[in-house]
């Protein structure tokens, strides 16, 4: 995968992190999933041409919101 692919995935996975964290913040357990999933795939259309055909757009986006929640949170 090409550095600006990649920059172009984790720019989006970026906003989608921050959306994810401030729309599950005080949710119930139970909720989260629902919510997760639902901005996974609205960003998800934003990259759906990027990727390599490896994983579908989803699956990349979701590693590189773990990489970067890792990265925030100073484990990487």
């Amino acid at each position: 995968m090409s550095p600006e692919i990649e920059n172009a995935i984790r720019s989006v996975a970026r906003k989608c992190h921050r959306e994810i964290r401030q729309a599950i913040d005080g949710k119930p357990l139970s909720e989260r999933d629902s919510i997760i999933t639902t901005l996974l795939d609205k960003y998800a259309k934003q990259i759906q041409c990027l990727p390599p055909n490896d994983f579908p757009p989803k699956r990349w986006l979701a590693y590189y919101i773990s990489r970067i929640d890792k990265e925030q949170r100073g484990k990487a």
